[in-house]
């Protein structure tokens, strides 16, 4: 039964509820803290640098010296997992972060001015989306040269459509509502109800769709590394860890559970974030 909490008017209200923190959420938490913290301290936790080889200790097994065993060139898995987490982040980041410069203002401009500029802009978005979303970073990333910034910025390119549709369709929704109708009659420019009144009020759905885009951005990452297309080697990446484990699936078919295992932690631990703030986004909307 819910409880009922009384308001200064003296009407009684349902209080509202709180998401629980549950024990797979508190681990994704954990998990992805200490892969962070990791990730940024490498040059202090792990135990050896990734780029060292010893040709006469290749493939060798999980060991006091070698937690996670050794690869084809001697070299500590272990260690090149953790710095591998420092592009795998970054790299993240930089998707993220280009696809919400994108399409944020793309989904406010299209949602503001709906008729010609706004569906324009849609159809644009419509166009770039019925492509799969690989397949064009693969061509992008392939035109601009392999390199983590050209493959993340591509992928962020990727995914801003999705934002511009998300945002217009929020923005469309409450631009027409007393307190933007009584801001825009006020005399307020176009720029400031957009970034006060529209934006927090329409940002929620795009919050949670980036945590889902977070998801497929480390699987998307670790695909674009394994075509050879991301982070060149010698530099530790995890799909180019996998498809270096790869090559040897027959000789030594152990090599590909560290870096596979952990790709499938992240995402599943990014997931499980994910459905916790769409949780708390839906519980703020009621």
């Amino acid at each position: 039964m819910s409880q009922l909490v009384v308001t200064t008017a003296g009407e009684s209200r349902p209080k509202r509820p709180r998401p629980r923190l549950t024990l797979g959420l508190w681990l994704s938490y954990c998990f992805l803290g200490i892969l962070i913290a990791a990730s940024a301290l490498a040059s202090f936790v792990a135990p050896y640098s990734p780029t060292d080889q010893n040709l006469t200790n290749t493939f060798a097994g999980p060991s006091a010296q070698h937690l996670l065993g050794t690869d084809g060139f001697g070299r500590d898995v272990l260690s090149r997992l953790i710095w591998g987490g420092r592009s795998a982040f970054f790299g993240v980041a930089i998707a993220v972060a280009v696809s919400l410069l994108l399409g944020i203002p793309w989904g406010l401009i299209a949602g503001y001015w709906p008729r010609w500029i706004g569906a324009s802009l849609l159809r644009v978005a419509d166009a770039l989306l019925a492509f799969p979303g690989l397949v064009l970073a693969v061509a992008i990333t392939g035109v601009l040269g392999p390199s983590l910034i050209t493959s993340m910025s591509a992928l962020g390119v990727v995914y801003a459509p999705t934002i511009a549709r998300i945002l217009a369709a929020g923005v469309s929704e409450t631009r027409n509502r007393d307190f933007v109708l009584s801001a825009r009659l006020s005399g307020c420019p176009p720029h400031v109800v957009l970034l006060r009144h529209l934006l927090p009020h329409a940002i929620g759905p795009v919050v949670v769709q980036v945590t889902v885009l977070t998801g497929l951005t480390f699987l998307a990452q670790a695909a674009l590394s394994f075509l050879g297309l991301g982070i060149q080697p010698p530099t530790p990446s995890w799909g180019g860890d996998l498809s270096d484990a790869y090559l040897h699936i027959l000789s030594a078919p152990q090599q590909i559970l560290p870096s596979g295992i952990l790709i499938s932690l992240v995402v599943l631990a990014v997931y499980r974030v994910g459905d916790a703030v769409r949780d708390r986004m839906y519980v703020r909307g009621r």
